[in-house]
């Protein structure tokens, strides 16, 4: 299962919980999110990352309302 590609903004990290859900960012992008952050849509952040690292690809973004 994949790893959630949710920002922990006050520690500026990884998720590290599995990936359960497919939501939209504001890029219009397509990024894997744990219940958590599907849940607490309009304060999460989301970046693309290299691989299951915790090396960002991307810079953190917001997710689109559409994504209830």
């Amino acid at each position: 299962m994949e790893r959630c590609e949710g920002i922990h903004r006050l520690e500026n990290r990884r998720c590290d919980r599995s990936a359960t859900h497919d939501v939209r960012g504001a890029d219009g992008n397509y990024y894997l999110v744990c219940e958590h952050h599907a849940r607490e849509h309009a304060r999460a952040s989301v970046a693309h990352w290299s691989g299951q690292s915790d090396i960002r690809r991307s810079a953190p973004i917001g997710l689109t309302p559409a994504t209830q």
